[in-house]
């Protein structure tokens, strides 16, 4: 039976600790990343390996540096050979007022969130061939983190991380048109309000007010989203790409 690899970035909470969980439950090698905290990172890669997944490994990744993203795809070179499913979740979110952003803020969150997508997609894609090499025809996917907020611009978050969301959606799109040929697919998730480190530092009227905004009435939970992750990285998507998956609460319904 095919071992499916998995790197999941930002995975030491929220949305991606949900998703490095879901996919060990569902039989996947998993790579956790973290930034800051090694023991959240540590934690969640025990959990991982509870949850059934037969081979877990973690590292600390700046996506703000190209020779960390360099380094960690080298370690997953030497230990894996191979990779089946990327998923680009790491990122940043200030609340910073589009009046009092810095130059430097602003490249901080566009270099996290918009080029560490694009240069860890790009580092990754010899892993990404290697398991074809091995196993021709086998599925290979891309999932990136977008956001509402790329969508419609800052409403509760900043404009830079609106604008570093809505360039996530156009690297999506290319990179699928680009990949297509080769098999690999690439899509999106645009999450609405979710519960996490980010929404925690709304104030309780904010929160108030943007819980009331959701159709569905509810903050989304992370596993909600890790939900979709999966089964855009699944095999069974195989026909899927180019996609942008909105999960929101019904906050945007096209």
């Amino acid at each position: 039976m095919l071992l499916r690899r998995a790197l999941i970035t930002g995975s030491s909470s929220g949305i991606g600790a949900s998703t490095a969980e879901l996919l060990a439950k569902q039989g996947y090698a998993v790579w956790v990343t973290y930034t800051g905290g090694e023991e959240a990172g540590r934690a969640v890669a025990e959990r991982c390996a509870a949850a059934g997944s037969p081979a877990v490994r973690v590292s600390r990744l700046d996506l703000r540096s190209p020779e960390s993203i360099d380094a960690l795809v080298a370690e997953i070179s030497d230990e894996w050979g191979e990779l089946h499913v990327l998923v680009n979740n790491g990122g940043v979110c200030p609340y910073t007022g589009y009046d009092d952003i810095t130059i430097d803020e602003w490249d901080a969150v566009m270099e996290t969130n918009g080029r560490g997508t694009f240069l860890l997609t790009r580092a990754s894609l010899p892993l990404l061939r290697m398991a074809h090499e091995n196993q021709p025809g086998v599925d290979r996917s891309v999932v990136n983190l977008s956001s509402i907020a790329g969508q419609v611009g800052a409403l509760a978050t900043g404009m830079h991380y609106a604008a570093s969301k809505g360039a996530i959606l156009a690297i999506t799109r290319s990179f699928a048109r680009h990949l297509a040929q080769e098999g690999i697919r690439v899509n999106a998730v645009t999450p609405g309000p979710v519960i996490s480190a980010i929404t925690d530092h709304l104030s309780a009227q904010a929160r108030a007010s943007l819980e009331s905004s959701i159709p569905l009435g509810r903050f989304g939970e992370p596993e909600d989203v890790a939900w979709t992750i999966a089964s855009l990285a699944a095999p069974e998507a195989k026909f899927v790409t180019g996609v942008t998956y909105d999960v929101n609460g019904g906050v945007r319904i096209d």
